[in-house]
């Protein structure tokens, strides 16, 4: 589904410096960069953010946020590669539940967990 088509109600947001360029709808860990895979999130970006910039990150609230594949609805989701959300498992740090359905890359909105 198009990012267009989501709603989401951020709460809380954050700043950090990014320590790299910062792509809209993303997860970004406390120092200031996308996470990495499984790894726990600060927030997630609204916005692009510029290396150097100081990015406001939604901490609390809804969001939405880019997927790397299929992710239904009422799951525990982590950070993959670049940032990007995928359904948590084993070990992984959990940074939001699922709201809805996405069937493959797309966008999903989540509840975010702190």
């Amino acid at each position: 589904m198009a990012i267009n088509e989501k709603t989401y109600q951020p709460v809380q947001a954050l700043t950090v410096q990014a320590a790299e360029d910062l792509p809209a709808f993303r997860f970004v860990s406390h120092l200031g960069s996308l996470c990495d895979d499984g790894a726990r999130a600060l927030g997630v970006t609204e916005v692009d953010w510029v290396n150097g910039e100081y990015a406001s990150v939604v901490a609390l609230g809804t969001i939405a946020i880019e997927t790397t594949t299929t992710i239904p609805a009422g799951v525990d989701v982590t950070a993959a590669a670049l940032g990007k959300a995928r359904t948590a498992g084993g070990s992984d740090a959990v940074n939001g539940r699922s709201l809805d359905d996405v069937s493959g890359s797309g966008f999903v909105r989540i509840k975010v967990v702190p």
